[in-house]
């Protein structure tokens, strides 16, 4: 064997080896992406079954500072969140309507600070409360005064109104 042979050795091991070290790169940057948009769907998938459970779960308080505040653009309220130990416990949670030139989304944001959202509309949207306590029955555009709950939220669309009905009693 010659000093020529053994250096061209070298450089094909070299070769393979840095080849190896490219694919294995390719491939943990795959997963990774299969994992991130894994839990982007399943956030997504979840939302909306998020979102009607925390309107269901709201609690009406006598107490000013924790009742059910509302208007077309956000809604603040106490209700019950999932925590990663698997149970619920109370918190404070604000929806938001956060709105483009061409679509608009809810988010929730909660009192830990975490923030995601819960559904997405194609224009301009607002929310609407149903109050069923008063003579009328009638949807109003902001809720603030009442200890007591909604009977619904209205998610008013251009085309359509979306109903969730708001507290533990309601079907």
């Amino acid at each position: 064997m010659t000093l020529l042979e053994i250096v061209a050795a070298l450089g094909i091991a070299a070769m393979a080896m840095l080849g190896g070290i490219l694919l294995l790169d390719q491939v943990e940057d795959s997963g990774a992406r299969i994992a991130r948009d894994g839990t982007a769907q399943a956030s997504e998938g979840n939302s909306a079954r998020t979102f009607r459970r925390l309107l269901l779960e709201a609690e009406p308080s006598f107490d000013s500072t924790r009742r059910f505040r509302g208007d077309a653009r956000s809604i603040e309220y106490f209700t019950r969140c999932q925590v990663p130990a698997g149970w619920t416990e109370p918190c404070r949670v604000s929806l938001a309507v956060d709105s483009l030139a061409d679509s608009s989304a809810v988010s929730a944001q909660f009192d830990n600070g975490a923030r995601f959202v819960l559904e997405r509309h194609a224009g301009m949207i607002g929310f609407r409360f149903f109050d069923a306590a008063s003579r009328d029955s009638a949807w109003v555009a902001s809720w603030s005064t009442s200890a007591t709950l909604p009977t619904a939220v209205g998610i008013v669309l251009r085309s359509d109104t979306i109903v969730l009905p708001v507290g533990a009693s309601r079907d």
